[in-house]
């Protein structure tokens, strides 16, 4: 559960925190104030990852006094906020996970009376028109509960009537007039509670229209209908893939109709639900898509003549002078291939440079570091236009990189290649030294890049970007 709420991000359902002390009130207020709840990671930094955020356990303080200032945050909320915390051990630098289900007492409040729940991935303060919603809730489950309370009293008392009546048979002539009575004082006790049930249904279900019809009017953003459609799209997304036939049927281009029922039918309109049917068929293709992918990592000696010219053409297309290129490919340790439907769409290389070559990169930037340090070197990545945002780059890298053994890794870009720049520094790699012109392209200059040695849990831990 842990890993899964690391590899989505902060979210609806969970918060990081760099250290137990950043919990607040309000973040505990707010998931106990949620429909679902949530968890709050203690220890775990925020880290965006190809414009998708993740957490990076970097561990903190599990101690008991640790745990006890968390647990009289949550004893100091109005009413107090229940809790559940687990200590874990992903590696070898222990987390939190401190669990708040959704409260049956809410709503709660701080104790500066600040009333709030989640929000996506923040904090926000709760309308009056939500603070209204949750009292009616609550009331709604008191007067349940007094009715059962009267609807099982009433039970007993028609079962003892039973038994007199039973007992008593050879009276019941006499006795008639007064059975009556009480039957009759029976279905008037029902016959109210019957009237309260209908008034209030229909009182509660006039207030819940009547916001529904002004945040519609006021294209006001409604956090019970955003909770409700992505609610529906998930289930329908998990429909869609659980089932064979209909998951082939939908990525063979096949459209689907849904006739939805409950929630989304009283939250949604017409053309939402349509929308929803369509982003869930949508987000089910491009699961259907991924399975086109193939990633592989091999020496130049295992590779066709065909996938080497492909693989030459795909770093061309990234601005690699193509000269030479083809040779090159030859000398590197690993080449590093994304292939769909067995057409090569992305490459990347680990080479092991000369001596020589490594020092005279370094010298170039200006470096003072040891270029010996560096025994590895990567480079040509590329990735095709249509095939980004896909995971399947950070697949690959993920891959290609196990094979320097964690060891300092170099590698060089092109200024301008701001894409590459970026791929580096999601990929721990930092500038080293200075510019310099680069000596294929004299107007291009050329940047110097260094990732040190890699902890192994680190490593192991990063998600596919």
């Amino acid at each position: 559960m842990t890993q899964a709420l690391l590899a989505e991000g902060e979210s609806e359902r969970a918060d990081f925190k760099r250290l137990p002390d950043g919990i607040s009130a309000d973040d505990l207020v707010a998931f106990a104030n949620s429909d679902d709840g949530g968890s709050i990671l203690a220890g775990v930094d925020e880290k965006t990852v190809e414009n998708v955020q993740v957490g990076i356990v970097r561990g903190c303080d599990v101690s008991d006094g640790t745990i006890l200032q968390i647990l009289n945050k949550a004893m100091g909320c109005v009413p107090p906020v229940s809790l559940n915390i687990h200590i874990e051990n992903l590696t070898d630098r222990p987390i939190l996970r401190i669990e708040v289900v959704s409260s049956p007492t809410r709503p709660h409040c701080t104790p500066k009376g600040v009333y709030c729940r989640r929000d996506g991935a923040r904090n926000r303060a709760l309308h009056p028109s939500e603070l209204l919603k949750i009292f009616l809730d609550t009331e709604a489950r008191a007067f349940a509960s007094r009715f059962e309370a009267a609807a099982g009293r009433i039970t007993e008392e028609l079962s003892d009537l039973e038994r007199s009546l039973d007992s008593s048979i050879s009276n019941m002539a006499s006795q008639l007039g007064w059975a009556d009575m009480q039957l009759g004082d029976t279905e008037s006790t029902l016959s109210t509670i019957q009237a309260l049930v209908t008034r209030l249904t229909r009182e509660t279900g006039d207030v819940s229209t009547r916001l529904r019809t002004l945040f519609r009017q006021d294209n006001r953003d409604d956090p019970v209908k955003a909770r409700v459609r992505e609610k529906y799209l998930q289930n329908l997304y998990k429909e869609i893939v659980e089932d064979d036939g209909i998951f082939d049927h939908v990525a063979a281009g096949g459209e689907l109709t849904v006739k939805a029922t409950g929630e989304p039918v009283i939250e949604l309109t017409e053309d939402e639900i349509r929308s929803v049917v369509a982003e869930a068929i949508q987000k089910a293709r491009m699961k259907a898509d991924l399975r086109n992918y193939t990633i592989e990592v091999k020496p130049p000696g295992q590779c066709t003549e065909v996938e080497l010219d492909h693989f030459a053409a795909i770093v061309a297309q990234g601005g690699e002078v193509a000269g030479g290129l083809r040779a090159r490919l030859e000398t590197a340790f690993r080449l590093g291939i994304v292939a769909y439907n067995s057409e090569v769409v992305g490459t990347a290389a680990i080479k092991k440079p000369a001596a020589v070559y490594r020092k005279k990169v370094f010298d170039n930037a200006g470096s003072a570091l040891n270029s010996a340090a560096y025994p590895y070197e990567l480079g040509w990545i590329y990735l095709q236009e249509a095939h980004r945002k896909k995971g399947q780059m950070g697949r690959l890298l993920t891959e290609l990189m196990l094979v320097t053994r964690n060891k300092p890794v170099l590698s060089t870009t092109r200024v301008s290649n701001e894409i590459m720049q970026t791929i580096l520094k999601e990929w721990g790699f930092e500038k080293e030294g200075n510019p310099y012109p680069s000596a294929q392209q004299p107007s291009e200059m050329i940047q110097l890049y260094l990732r040190s040695a890699q902890e192994e849990a680190e490593e192991t831990t990063r998600p596919y970007s």
